[in-house]
């Protein structure tokens, strides 16, 4: 039986003045994106092919934040005859939760499905073992090498990035900008919201701490024309994505968005830089021992019987038949 519980001593733990470094899930390399809107994200905990695939599985994760609409995670694995079993949906919650999958006596896939990856977090285990090691990635930009921000006007604010300016016939709509953070400078960095009011004086928001992963901020919409900026405190602040409104923001004015996976159904070789919008065939999403059954439309494990010549878990009149059907026919 699956469960979700909550660790007490973690829980203690995590009230102790300790500075935890977050990401999300979609910005972690650990976890998968699939092509099932339900179920975006999946983070492998064992394979079948792994000989430890049969003993028990203890996930953990401590959650800092949640989309607003909230998420949930389930568990997938294989059984016996190689089929893949989905547990029941259960709600992620705020801090610690544990998810165990009990031992069983053949060996076995098992993964984690979640529903979004706006879920923030600050600790991964996995057999009690810790293995968060997205919290930072290589691939990042930073802010100082990207044209869409400008020298900020002193020290303290050394970027600037130009949301809308009094002159747009917009400028009075709300302003989102998302930023998904992948590294930061030794002792971290800030960004403020500096925006002109009714009568054109500049209004400037409190300080904000970002955090690893997706950092987002919003203007609320008003009634005259504005300026909206969001000033950064570092030039090394690395991001992956950059969205304002929705929208993708390029460092490069002269650089091409598109699928750069090379792996991917739609890879583009003129894209210079990747735009998330990479798709794949579901046989991609298949683990170790398990291969893609078009008939099934689903991963199958691949059998380990001799003889077991049509896949089906047991040597029956069926596997003959495919044999003898065969049988004298020219190989080449």
């Amino acid at each position: 039986m699956v469960r979700l519980i909550l660790i007490s001593l973690l829980g203690a733990l995590m009230s102790l003045p300790v500075l935890l470094a977050q990401t999300t899930i979609d910005a972690c390399n650990l976890f998968e994106a699939t092509e099932n809107e339900a179920w975006p994200f999946v983070l492998t905990a064992v394979e079948s092919g792994d000989a430890s695939s049969s003993n028990e599985q203890v996930f953990e994760i401590v959650i800092d934040g949640l989309p607003s609409e909230g998420a949930s995670i389930r568990v997938a694995k294989t059984v016996a005859n190689g089929n893949w079993d989905f547990g029941e949906p259960i709600a992620l919650e705020l801090g610690s939760n544990v998810v165990s999958v009990p031992a069983v006596s053949f060996a076995r896939n098992v993964k984690f499905q979640f529903s979004s990856g706006d879920v923030a977090f600050s600790g991964l285990f996995l057999n009690y073992s810790d293995i968060n090691t997205c919290v930072a990635s290589t691939d990042g930009v930073p802010i100082a090498f990207c044209d869409a921000f400008e020298p900020g006007p002193n020290e303290t604010w050394a970027y600037v990035f130009t949301a809308v300016n009094s002159d747009d016939p917009s400028s009075g709509e709300e302003q989102t900008l998302e930023i998904e953070v992948s590294a930061l400078p030794e002792g971290g960095a800030e960004y403020r919201v500096a925006k002109t009011v009714a009568n054109g004086n500049w209004y400037f928001g409190n300080p904000v701490e970002l955090g690893f992963g997706l950092n987002t901020v919003t203007v609320s919409a008003v009634s005259f024309q504005r300026t909206v900026k969001f000033q950064f405190s570092s030039g090394d602040i690395e991001f992956t994505a950059l969205s304002l409104n929705g929208e993708a923001v390029v460092c490069d004015a002269n650089e091409i968005l598109g699928c750069t996976d090379t792996e991917a159904e739609n890879y583009d070789d003129t894209a210079t830089g990747d735009d998330g919008s990479c798709t794949y065939h579901p046989s991609y999403y298949c683990g170790t021992g398990t291969f893609w059954d078009e008939t099934a439309g689903k991963c199958t494990a691949e059998s380990s019987c001799t003889g077991d010549i049509d896949q089906d878990g047991m040597v029956a009149v069926s596997d003959l038949l495919v044999f003898l059907a065969a049988f004298g026919n020219a190989c080449e």
